[in-house]
């Protein structure tokens, strides 16, 4: 209680309330005043004095310390001005018009951009492994500060997870674990671009990448998108007359549209970051969840060049929540990743990532991929089924051959903003196209997720959406 006085009246002193030389009230007055006991308000006074707030003059009392600098009192805002507070100082704000982050967690139904479902994730595995190493290792070494490409245990688990599933050898060494896939875009486009730099990027495309490369101070140049992919032969015809820094793709299941580059892009783009020299950023966010035929390699898998900075996810194919991610490259840019990296996060959660090897050394991640790979893609039949029956007039899509949602191009004459405001009012989330609209793309579509749906949730879901539109 002594300490709640003592910071009332610092509280007081420095709005102004109180000025230097001001002398306080006695402690038994005070103590009457407030109704606490009067040595409470002695100890009170003496924690200001020692903190030098205040002074005792002998049979004069305790003071406000004289040597203290006036402080204006504040003025409570005028009746005709703004209420808002005015900045104590002069900054840049380069996010006024950023996208603000969909918030699922307080959301029951919700057709969502394309995620994962929780409830499929083994958590309590995680948790179980998450317990044990914190009581096995409490008096060890292992929960002191360890090396900013993350755990050395874990980065060896994806180095084999990466061999075994996508043909790609890497070392431990060469593996940075990052705070989700975000991270690793951040991180490579800080190293890769400088104001004014080009970069080419899809006419549609993932539009927190756009961002991450505009903050940098780079030029987005646009490449078509069609249902093979990114357009190389345009990006060819761009090369002859600009020069690019780096190429950023999403080849596997293109975001938003979920296409996949063929074969022969994907050599050609490879030969043309050879002749150019420029870096080619691929993103495979969720290539774990491929349902009609075995999917393509990376462009990485198949890079001999060192001209790809691969970065992967874990937190789009577990929980979103759990932020795990990777990236790999060339050694001297990994290096140089590691060490921006300290800059802004010294490190990663080593518990969570000893937790999360220890699921892929015993097979449980192996197992919740073919589980989940199963389940979704039952999930994503039973979505298409329903959209063909139910919104065939009004909504236009391709089954998609991966990921975990269905690109939708809805009937011009539809308000998607007007949409999403309904189903809200109705107890569904659903979005409103305008996350992945640029300066370049503004079609009427958007994302519709399947993955995080149970069967009975989808016929609900969709059965609000379908009184909306009809």
């Amino acid at each position: 209680m002594y300490i709640q006085v003592c910071n009332t009246f610092i509280s007081l002193i420095t709005n102004g309330t109180l000025q230097p030389s001001d002398l306080l009230p006695s402690s038994r007055i005070l103590a009457d005043l407030i109704g606490i006991n009067r040595n409470t308000v002695k100890l009170a006074y003496e924690e200001l004095i020692s903190q030098g707030w205040a002074e005792s003059i002998e049979r004069k009392g305790v003071f406000v310390l004289s040597r203290l600098p006036v402080l204006s009192k504040n003025r409570l805002p005028e009746a005709n001005k703004s209420n808002s507070p005015q900045e104590g100082f002069i900054w840049t704000n380069n996010f006024e018009n950023a996208t603000p982050a969909e918030n699922l967690q307080q959301t029951l139904l919700a057709i969502d951009d394309g995620f994962p479902d929780v409830r499929l994730a083994p958590v309590d595995q995680l948790m179980r492994e998450y317990r044990s190493l914190s009581r096995r290792f409490y008096r060890r070494n292992f929960l002191k500060y360890g090396s900013s490409k993350g755990s050395e245990h874990l980065r060896t688990a994806i180095c084999n997870y990466l061999s075994n599933s996508r043909g790609l050898v890497v070392s431990a060494e060469n593996i940075l674990i990052t705070k989700g896939s975000q991270m690793g875009i951040y991180l490579a486009a800080q190293l890769l671009l400088k104001p004014a730099d080009n970069i080419a990027v899809g006419v549609s495309n993932y539009i927190s990448a756009d961002d991450t490369f505009r903050h940098s101070g780079a030029n987005l140049l646009r490449i078509p998108v069609d249902l093979h992919g990114m357009d190389i032969d345009h990006l060819e015809e761009l090369l002859q007359h600009k020069k690019i820094k780096a190429l950023y793709v999403v080849p596997h299941h293109h975001f938003p549209t979920t296409v996949t580059m063929s074969m022969e892009r994907r050599l050609k783009l490879l030969n043309l970051a050879k002749e150019y020299r420029f870096a080619i950023i691929e993103d495979d966010y969720d290539f774990d969840f491929h349902y009609d035929n075995k999917p393509y390699l990376p462009l990485a898998s198949v890079d001999h060049n060192q001209h790809v900075i691969y970065i992967g996810s874990i937190s789009k194919t577990f929980a979103p929540a759990l932020r795990i991610g990777f990236m790999t490259g060339p050694s001297a840019f990994v290096e140089a990743a590691s060490s921006l990296r300290q800059l802004i996060d010294k490190q990663g959660d080593t518990l969570l990532e000893e937790a999360f090897a220890v699921l892929f050394d015993n097979g449980e991640m192996d197992r919740h991929f073919r589980k989940s790979l199963k389940i979704y893609k039952q999930r994503r039949d039973y979505f298409c089924h329903l959209l063909k029956a139910d919104f065939n007039d009004v909504i236009a899509f391709k089954t998609p051959e991966g990921g975990l949602g269905v690109w939708s191009n809805f009937d011009k004459k539809i308000d998607l903003i007007k949409m999403s405001e309904d189903a809200l009012k109705k107890g569904l989330y659903i979005g409103n196209g305008n996350f992945y609209k640029n300066e370049s793309f503004s079609t009427n579509a958007l994302r519709m997720g399947f993955a995080s749906l149970e069967e009975s949730e989808m016929i609900k879901a969709l059965g609000i959406l379908k009184k909306i539109l009809h």
